[in-house]
């Protein structure tokens, strides 16, 4: 029995290691795909907050919750666009900028990043005007009109 299972593991990795290179890279439409179920989460956990930043929601004890989340899915923002999928097929809004030599995606996904977690650490303190200046801090929108089509 264990000979049967060595056997097929070794005969996975060798067929695995076998797999030409173009499967290297994930196909552009998965990506895309990928990074949009990201992007809606980031929404959906900013939409949360603010809602409930703005006294719409009295559930205050979802504000860790959402900032923790936002923080969470910020950290893969810029690594859910490292695959420039500008000559593909897949349906996108995302703006071929985002891949150009120079652009400032990397810093402006980075600059989220940072902002989302100063945010989920102000929650934590409790202090209104420390979360509403972090939340401010998050500037969605600058990233937004330079690289998402309408």
């Amino acid at each position: 029995m264990k000979f049967a299972v060595r056997a097929a593991l070794i005969a996975g990795v060798l067929t695995a290691a076998t797999l030409p290179a173009a499967f290297a890279a994930d196909e552009a439409e998965d990506v895309v795909k990928y990074r949009q179920a990201l992007m809606d989460i980031v929404g959906a956990h900013t939409q949360s907050f603010g809602a409930l930043a703005q006294g719409k929601i009295s559930s205050k004890a979802d504000m860790a919750y959402h900032a923790d989340g936002l923080a969470a899915a910020a950290k893969r923002a810029r690594a859910a666009f490292a695959q420039n999928t500008a000559s593909s097929d897949a349906k996108t809004k995302a703006k071929d900028a985002i891949w150009a030599a120079g652009s400032e995606f990397p810093k402006m996904a980075a600059d989220f990043e940072q902002a989302a977690a100063r945010l989920s650490a102000a929650v934590k303190t409790g202090d209104g005007a420390a979360i509403g200046e972090a939340a401010k801090g998050l500037g969605c929108k600058g990233c937004h009109d330079k690289y998402k089509e309408d």
